[in-house]
């Protein structure tokens, strides 16, 4: 059985600024660097740089000088969503009750963005996490496009549709086989 989900719903935009003392003072407990590689010298410059780029549209290479080196915000980045960082800043960012209320409401538009801009790296179960806890401006797409591992109910749904005749369930059958991996190409990391 799936666990319950949340109904999707977009989180309203935010220009970028600098974090506050307060907002830095709830993100730094979840984004404490490990893993492999040097931490970086300012870790809250680094998530500003990231914040930077998750809030333009512009690609890495215009992060401007102020905030550091756009490899290593990219790299750091790429680093998060594989260490399971990401994953911690996308439920404090959810209405899901682990949530806790970190004091992370001003910075979810901010974190959401940032794990798009990583969609292609994060793994199925990232996705329908984002997915399943509502998290409509973490996604890179309409959620109808997103991969459909959990076929059994989809196939319970269908079922009962199904024709008797031997043309049409092959015709089902690879609609159904066709809708199973998405549609990737329609995938957006910026607006």
């Amino acid at each position: 059985m799936l666990p319950p989900a949340y109904p999707l719903r977009p989180t309203p935009r935010q220009p970028w600024s600098p974090m506050t003392d307060a907002e830095w003072a709830a993100l730094a407990p979840l984004v404490q660097p490990g893993g492999p590689g040097r931490p970086a010298a300012d870790p809250r410059r680094l998530w500003d740089a990231i914040f930077w780029i998750a809030c333009s549209r512009e690609p890495w290479r215009a992060l401007p000088e102020a905030l550091g080196r756009a490899d290593s915000a990219h790299r750091a980045l790429r680093r998060h969503a594989r260490n399971g960082t990401l994953d911690r800043l996308m439920i404090a960012a959810s209405p899901h009750p682990l949530s806790g209320g970190d004091g992370l409401e001003t910075l979810a538009w901010r974190i959401l963005r940032a794990i798009r801009r990583v969609a292609r790296l994060l793994t199925m179960a990232q996705l329908l996490m984002a997915k399943r806890l509502g998290l409509a401006s973490a996604l890179p797409c309409a959620p109808e496009h997103l991969p459909r591992p959990h076929l059994a109910a989809t196939l319970h749904r269908l079922i009962p549709s199904l024709p008797g005749a031997r043309p049409a369930l092959l015709r089902w059958m690879i609609a159904l086989h066709d809708a199973i991996p998405g549609e990737r190409r329609l995938w957006r990391l910026t607006d």
